[in-house]
This record gives C-alpha cells, structure tokens and sequence, in this order.
C-alpha cells in the first residue's frame, strides 16, 4: 500500500472511527446528555472516567493529523493539520484547564476555514462541488455560533457535533478525491 492510498483510507474512515469512539465514550458515561453538556464533559478531571474522552481525542486527532497531512500534499488542506494539533491540545487539557476552551474555539474555525478555502480552491479548479462545500463550512459556522449565542441548548454537544459532521464528511470528500489522483494535482500552479 503506497503512502498516498494510506492518508486516503485514513481519511475515509474517520467518520467511523469517531463514531465507534464517540460511543464507547458516551457508554463509559451514563450520565452524559446531548443537550444538556458538551462533549469535553466527559473529560473533565471531576470525572473518574475522563481518560476514555480524553484518550479519544488524542488518538482521533493523530489520525486526522495524518489524513490532512496527506491531503496538505496534495493541495486538498492548508489549516487542518493545525486544527487537529489544537483537538489534541482539547484533550491534553481537560476543561478546567485554560488552554482548552481556545484550542477548542481554534479547531473549529481552523477546521471550517481551511474546508471554505479549499472547497472555493476546487471551485476555481472546475470542480463545481467545491463551491458547496465553501459555502456548507461557513453556513455550519453560522449554525453552531446561532446555537450557542441563542442558547437552544444548554450544553454545546449538539453544536460541536454539526461542526464535527461537516469536519469528518469532508474528510470522506477529500480521501476520496486523492483515489486515483496525481499526487500535487489540487495544488495550485
């Protein structure tokens, strides 16, 4: 298997990865509620059970270090591999600790910037789905600041799952686009 067939399996299973993930954690923690926490509850240093959160974040965030390290050779990311150094920053440092409220905040707008950039990227490039994607990153954006500034919820779970939807489904996207490419073929001349 060559480098390029590796970053892009990687990619195209991260969705999967998080989801197992996702519920193996929220299995690990009862008490856990969608609407009423946010997900780094689940690690916080009050919770006994905070490693299988904060493990997950770490180890998901390497893997998704390694799927956007292959799309930045190819042209497909310029601010994700940044973004994924800052989820396993979130992981590093449960909620109590300063750094994790920025480095959360960052990852998401590094996240969602670096798919508006790129998608507008492809957009230019002929690729007519690459508009929709700038245009779904900065709409997912918007959605989860009105769920939170509109307090729609009491916990930021529901928000930072839309963003996280849009983050990994573009990661599907973009591992599937590197199948069959030139490697460097989305860079720009």
């Amino acid at each position: 298997m060559t480098l390029q067939r590796l970053w892009s399996y990687v990619a195209i299973f991260l969705p999967l990865i998080f989801i197992v993930g996702l519920l193996i954690v929220v299995n690990q923690n009862p008490w856990f509620s969608f609407t009423d926490n946010a997900l780094s509850d689940m690690g916080s240093i009050r919770n006994p059970v905070n490693y299988y959160f904060n493990g997950f974040l770490m180890v998901f965030s390497v893997l998704g270090f390694v799927a956007s390290l292959g799309a930045l050779r190819n042209g497909l990311a310029y601010l994700m591999p940044l973004a994924m150094v800052l989820l396993f920053l979130v992981g590093v440092f449960p909620e109590e600790y300063a750094p994790h409220g920025p480095a959360a905040v960052f990852f998401y707008v590094l996240a969602l910037a670096d798919i508006a950039i790129v998608g507008i990227k492809l957009g230019r490039k002929g690729l007519s789905a690459g508009y929709a994607w700038g245009v779904l990153a900065v709409l997912t954006f918007a959605l989860m600041l009105y769920l939170v500034k509109a307090g729609v919820f009491k916990g930021l779970a529901i928000p930072e799952l839309i963003g996280a939807s849009t983050i990994l489904t573009w990661f599907v996207y973009i591992g599937l686009l590197q199948f069959g490419t030139r490697r460097n073929s989305y860079r720009n001349p």
